[in-house]
């Protein structure tokens, strides 16, 4: 069986800020800003990826966080010789870390918890080329 082409190495939370105070039955708009960097040396790809959910009613934004992870692919790589599968899943990949950092997050703080819902993002691969650098 062959190896996979790329790895997930670790990630962390650069940013995160969360509003408690908002609306009973409020509608929140989630959109999102991933962004990534090619390091062809080693070979190695940080993506960054902002959740930013705002409320609707308000129009505040209640949580803002910023993570990054920090992939690895194996074999030498070019930023062309990326493969197309890698942007859509390196997302699909991450998200869940972040769903689950904000549902701790609004649990521990005894207040209504924040679920954010699991999310097609399949729609994000576009942007992520084309917010991608090579160092």
């Amino acid at each position: 069986m062959e190896k996979a082409a790329f790895k997930l190495d670790t990630y962390k939370f650069k940013k995160a800020s969360i509003d408690f105070n908002i609306p009973n039955n409020a509608e929140l708009n989630i959109s999102f800003n991933p962004k990534g960097v090619f390091y062809q040396k080693e070979n190695r790809y940080e993506l960054s990826f902002d959740t930013i959910i705002t409320c609707k009613e308000t129009g505040t934004a209640v949580i803002n966080i910023s993570c990054v992870a920090y992939f690895s692919f194996r074999g030498t790589v070019s930023l062309n010789e990326i493969p197309d599968f890698f942007y859509p899943n390196s997302i699909a990949i991450l998200f869940p870390y972040i769903r689950a950092f904000v549902s701790t997050i609004s649990l521990q703080a005894n207040t209504r918890p924040i679920l954010l819902p699991t999310i097609n993002l399949i729609g994000l691969t576009d942007k992520l080329r084309s917010n991608t650098v090579a160092k």
